[in-house]
């Protein structure tokens, strides 16, 4: 699957995109993510009240479409965009 990071998410990747072997929920690639890439990164990817779920500050698109708090099984196949929303006036 192809994992495609934007924003503040690309600093603490090191990358824009990146290739991974994973069939699974997304909560556990989150997982895998925040294992690879450090603590910031796991702390903004996964809820600090409950570590198995997405946090609410990350937007998480596969596939084009939304995920909101749903944890998807991923087949392995899909283009997976993450990255933080960006709010002004």
């Amino acid at each position: 699957m192809k994992l495609c990071f934007l924003s503040g998410l690309r600093e603490l990747v090191g990358q824009e995109e990146v290739e991974i072997d994973y069939t699974g929920r997304l909560s556990g690639l989150l997982e895998i993510l925040g294992r690879k890439h450090g603590e910031r990164l796991r702390g903004l990817l996964l809820d600090p009240e409950d570590p198995g779920k997405k946090s609410p500050f990350v937007k998480i698109l596969v596939e084009g479409e939304d995920v909101g708090q749903a944890d998807p099984e991923l087949g392995g196949g899909e283009t997976v965009f993450l990255f933080l929303p960006i709010a002004g006036g």
